[in-house]
């Protein structure tokens, strides 16, 4: 099995039997990772599911960092910036399952279920889950595993939307209200004003809220979404990109060009093109 530098571990190739899946695993494995360990994809035409077993590592999608710990599940959407990498300032070896899915399918799957937002999650409880996709490759022929993996990843994502739903319901009433007036605003212009005179509080004390309770600015939030509803659209309509980028609230198609691209290091066109071919 060949490993990148830096690391060592388990690799299983399941490769396709017959017409390819909405939701294809073709690759799964487990990573021991050294201090050195990294591995960058400039613009990953995958999607990749983790689950931390030991240490901490860091992971990167775009422009955000998020750490990973022990017990954690991250999430690196198709269509961004990947970056895995050790801490090498913990002392426990970092080791992590994981498993590269194919397909469009999975960005519209983590759409429908509001996990593109959540790059890490933590103490996520589904490590039987991630355990049961290595033996099943262990186990199985490459035929029961195609729909095995299937099943066992939607019950990934199911257990994770579940999950998020009840710790969502913890949210304070303050910061659900503006979660809730930005989810509902996402194909409007950001208005701060709006928000502030809706919430009754201003930005800052919003922010402080906000970033407390689900872990970034209302900003970033409100980006995040954007740019994830315009791969959707880029993938699935016809619409031109001045369209999209209107549709989204921005007056100007160059900016919302170069937001995209700051934040995906790809344009929205060369995005279309490359994940239309590889859907």
């Amino acid at each position: 099995m060949l490993n990148k530098p830096g690391k060592s571990g388990p690799i299983y190739h399941l490769p396709l039997v017959g017409e390819p899946p909405p939701l294809s695993v073709q690759f799964l494995g487990i990573n021991y990772c050294e201090k050195e360990y990294r591995n960058i994809r400039t613009l990953a035409t995958i999607t990749v599911f983790g689950f931390v077993l030991s240490g901490q590592g860091v992971v990167r999608v775009g422009t955000q960092s998020h750490t990973a710990c022990e017990g954690d599940i991250f999430i690196l959407p198709a269509g961004c910036y990947h970056e895995v990498t050790s801490d090498i300032h913990h002392e426990e070896q970092w080791s992590y399952i994981w498993l590269n899915i194919s397909g469009n399918w999975i960005l519209k799957m983590l759409e429908a279920y509001q996990l593109l937002p959540h790059i890490v999650t933590r103490d996520s409880g589904l490590a039987h889950l991630f355990q049961e996709a290595i033996e099943a490759a262990q186990q199985k022929s490459v035929e029961d595993m195609q729909t095995e993996l299937q099943i066992i990843l939607m019950r990934m994502i199911v257990g994770l939307s579940e999950m998020l739903r009840k710790r969502g319901n913890a949210l304070t009433s303050t910061v659900q209200a503006i979660k809730q007036y930005l989810d509902n605003s996402i194909l409007h212009p950001f208005d701060s004003r709006g928000l502030s005179s809706h919430i009754g509080l201003s930005m800052k004390q919003m922010n402080r809220l906000f970033k407390r309770e689900v872990g970034t600015t209302i900003y970033n939030y409100v980006i995040t979404k954007k740019i994830e509803s315009a791969k959707l659209m880029l993938l699935d309509t016809r619409l031109t990109i001045s369209d999209i980028g209107y549709k989204l609230g921005y007056d100007d198609p160059h900016y919302f060009s170069n937001l995209f691209h700051s934040k995906t290091s790809v344009r929205p066109s060369d995005f279309r093109r490359i994940f239309s071919q590889s859907g």
